[in-house]
């Protein structure tokens, strides 16, 4: 992102760029910027090109590369979800074409592949990584969202605090796309006012059901039931079914405990991932939470809500009771 950020900055930039990873927010963001700061407004309609899916062949990304700009310094090919980098069937002569174009792209134009995956080990990956930039975009880990949620809001001439902002997180959950909606709601919201605190974040953010298990655990966690049974109130009160609260919560702990065992390993994000069960997006969430438990409390839990599935699962228990009487156990 710094490499990127830097090329926008300075306006000097390459002529080809590929953007992939998990985090799309990202990823569009930055095809968005590179594509703004290459064609005006009022020249769009001639100097931009969007090729989507199919219909980016190699004949039609050619074509439009080659074609010169109208009244322009820059024609844009902006290529979105073309599966050109992770196994397109369009046969090597197809990509031959595209990797012969690469290398003698011209001054006026500027190509930018916009991919959900991107396979490094491709001819195509390695002659883009030869005459332009690629990007792999993840989402940023916690200093790094927090950073974001701040800049969002200062756009709007509001601030709030490193807590503050961990609890937005923690409420509104890890996609971006989502965040920046619940930030727009936020900064409406507080009108004139410039401060954002945990209590409009409670007032106007719509939180996730997910995301108020994670708040749900924390406080058993903290032994505070009052404010578990707040939570659990509030997710009975937005027709949250007591089953699927009990399935969540199980489903949570057990993905914590899992997490917590990648602890002394070395895993990369993406392989925690899809060892805990998770999306790479929220790596950095669960690490947070399960760092704040032990191996043991969490075995613990797992019993309890083991023993508790079974009673509702054969009768001896409402599940609803049996939520009761594993906030009162934990």
């Amino acid at each position: 992102m710094k490499v990127l950020t830097e090329h926008l900055k300075k306006g000097t930039f390459k002529p080809v760029y590929l953007l992939f990873g998990d985090e799309d927010y990202l990823i569009h963001f930055y095809a968005t910027r590179l594509a703004d700061r290459n064609v005006a407004p009022e020249d769009r309609f001639m100097n931009l090109c969007i090729l989507e899916g199919e219909e980016a062949t190699a004949d039609r990304i050619i074509e439009s590369v080659d074609t010169y700009p109208f009244m322009g310094e820059k024609r844009v090919t902006w290529v979105k979800d073309s599966h050109w980098f992770s196994g397109r069937k369009e046969g090597p002569e197809e990509e031959d074409k595209l990797r012969a174009m690469l290398e003698k792209m011209p001054d006026t134009a500027l190509l930018i592949f916009e991919e959900e995956k991107a396979d490094k080990r491709t001819a195509l990956y390695k002659a883009v990584q030869k005459c332009g930039y690629c990007a792999q975009l993840s989402q940023p880990d916690e200093a790094g969202m927090i950073r974001f949620v701040a800049r969002e809001l200062a756009k709007e001439q509001k601030m709030l605090d490193e807590a503050t902002a961990r609890y937005f997180l923690q409420t509104v959950g890890g996609d971006m796309r989502y965040q920046q909606l619940e930030l727009a709601k936020l900064a409406a919201y507080k009108g004139e006012n410039p401060v954002v605190t945990m209590a409009d974040i409670d007032a106007i953010c719509t939180p996730q059901p997910e995301n108020n298990i994670f708040k749900l655990t924390d406080a058993l966690g903290n032994r505070n039931r009052r404010e578990a049974a707040r939570i659990y109130e509030r997710l009975i009160s937005n027709n949250e079914a007591p089953q699927r609260i009990f399935y969540m919560l199980a489903q949570q702990v057990r993905r914590l405990y899992r997490m917590s065992l990648c602890r002394n390993r070395r895993l990369s994000k993406e392989e925690c991932a899809s060892f805990v069960g998770i999306s790479p997006k929220v790596v950095w969430l669960y690490q947070k939470q399960a760092g704040r438990f032990s191996k043991e409390q969490l075995e613990h839990w797992l019993i309890l809500l083991t023993e508790t599935d079974e009673k509702v699962k054969t009768g001896q228990l409402d599940v609803e009771d049996g939520i009761w009487s594993l906030m009162a156990q934990v």
